[in-house]
């Protein structure tokens, strides 16, 4: 009987190792799961799946990550940024944890660390264009022009061909009034992307502000064209329709501004200046 106990010893041990595989591999096989759903916008699934892939394999930074992402998306923010710091307590150079935390952190306007994050995510990974982006749009709400002129730059050398960083150095170029450089990033976002509504009412503002009435109406109506429920098209276009003397048709698009936005204060003061002016001159007559 002594000769079986080390044969069954080993049988043992091989068992117990081979089952170890099997655990890492279900739970490697819910990660895929949970990736197609999530790719799928199926995200109660794409949460079930990691949950279990973390449930069998609890040090998978992948998923932690991956569960943040779905979590964010579902609106949980607190729930997102627990996942990411847990990631990157298992994996502390994980450049997409901290690209993904920086979002997150930035949406509960806590900026200065979301710019930290962004930085870090670089460190790791000089190339990696959407950190770049991020964290110019970052600077940019900060007040840093310059920083967010120089990310966008980054950005657009590594992926010249993204409509929204293109979108976004307009922005940050019209901030610094240099509005010629910012007509050709909104151009270029639009030959990239021609049915993106934010570069057409972009693109409107810096040529109004240039003194081009007539461009920047015409761009107004392709954002409304593409996104007819966008208040802020509908009161630029109303701004524009009043510089040309046409009252009636600022004032039909200050309406739909309010519509669309109740609490949109400056669309109700021009709304009410402009009904105030048409009294007045219709009293004359």
């Amino acid at each position: 009987m002594r000769l079986v106990i080390p044969i069954l010893v080993f049988y043992m041990v091989a068992s117990g190792s081979a089952a170890a595989q099997l655990t890492v591999d279900d739970a490697k096989a819910h990660y895929s799961r949970g990736v197609d759903l999530y790719e799928k916008g199926k995200l109660d699934g794409a949460i079930a799946e990691y949950h279990e892939a973390l449930r069998l394999k609890p040090d998978y930074p992948e998923a932690h990550c991956n569960l943040g992402m779905a979590l964010r998306r579902k609106g949980d923010l607190d729930g997102a940024i627990a996942e990411y710091r847990q990631a990157l307590r298992l994996k502390p150079d994980y450049p997409e944890a901290h690209f993904n935390l920086g979002i997150a952190l930035e949406r509960t306007r806590d900026l200065d660390q979301a710019i930290a994050e962004y930085r870090q995510a670089l460190r790791l990974k000089p190339e990696y264009p959407e950190a770049h982006n991020n964290l110019a749009a970052a600077l940019r709400r900060k007040g840093d022009l310059d920083g967010a002129i120089a990310e966008f730059r980054q950005a657009l050398r590594l992926r010249p061909d993204s409509p929204q960083a293109h979108n976004n150095l307009g922005i940050a170029l019209a901030g610094k009034s240099d509005l010629n450089g910012a007509i050709a990033e909104f151009r270029q976002a639009l030959r990239l992307k021609a049915d993106d509504p934010e570069a057409h009412n972009n693109l409107g503002i810096a040529l109004r502000n240039k003194g081009d009435l007539d461009g920047a109406i015409a761009e107004y109506r392709q954002a409304l064209r593409f996104k007819p429920d966008h208040p802020e098209a509908h009161f630029n276009l109303g701004i524009a329709l009043k510089d040309k003397g046409d009252l009636d048709g600022a004032i039909a698009e200050f309406r739909e501004a309010l519509r669309l936005k109740p609490d949109f204060p400056l669309a109700q003061s021009r709304l009410t200046e402009l009904l105030a002016k048409k009294a007045t001159r219709e009293s004359k007559h």
